[in-house]
């Protein structure tokens, strides 16, 4: 477990890196998202098998080390998980999307792994993340947006 350094990004990303005589300059794990914000701080374990580790996005959060023989992604196979973007008309549901205090974006960030952002301007939801993500992110919103349309009293006083 010596050998083993970690760092967090502004991003939250979290990476492992081997700093043993077999280091290399790549990190040997790369965890995007790990966070919905920056990672301001972590701290092992004292048996080096769990990372602890703090973030703007005041959640702390906590890493198991793979076991010896468990099959691990390199930085290669999770980089070829390639990120996307992706875009969403909201029309006049951005404060559905967005949520009180962004309570309902951050828990769909937070359930879905991607990184999101609301254009109130245009109306749009800006995605980034793999296309399994985005495709998560765009079934929840639509969801959301089907219940609110079902519930919208304009729509009831005309049937």
């Amino acid at each position: 477990y010596e050998s083993v350094f970690c760092s967090g990004g502004m991003d939250g990303t979290l990476m492992y890196w081997n700093v043993g005589p077999k280091g290399s300059e790549d990190p040997q794990t790369k965890i995007p998202y790990a966070h919905d914000m920056a990672i301001w701080d972590m701290q092992w374990h004292p048996a080096g098998h769990v990372l602890a580790t703090g973030s703007n996005d005041r959640q702390t959060k906590f890493w198991a080390r793979h076991r010896l023989g468990s099959e691990v992604k390199t930085g290669e196979e999770v980089a070829q998980e390639e990120v996307v973007l992706g875009e969403m008309e909201l029309g006049n549901h951005v404060g559905i999307v967005i949520g009180r205090r962004g309570a309902t974006i951050i828990s769909m960030q937070r359930a879905t792994g991607a990184k999101m952002y609301v254009d109130q301007v245009r109306r749009v939801l800006h995605m980034e993340g793999t296309e399994k993500q985005i495709s998560a992110v765009r079934k929840r919103v639509q969801a959301l947006l089907d219940r609110v349309s079902n519930d919208d009293p304009r729509q009831m006083m005309q049937n």
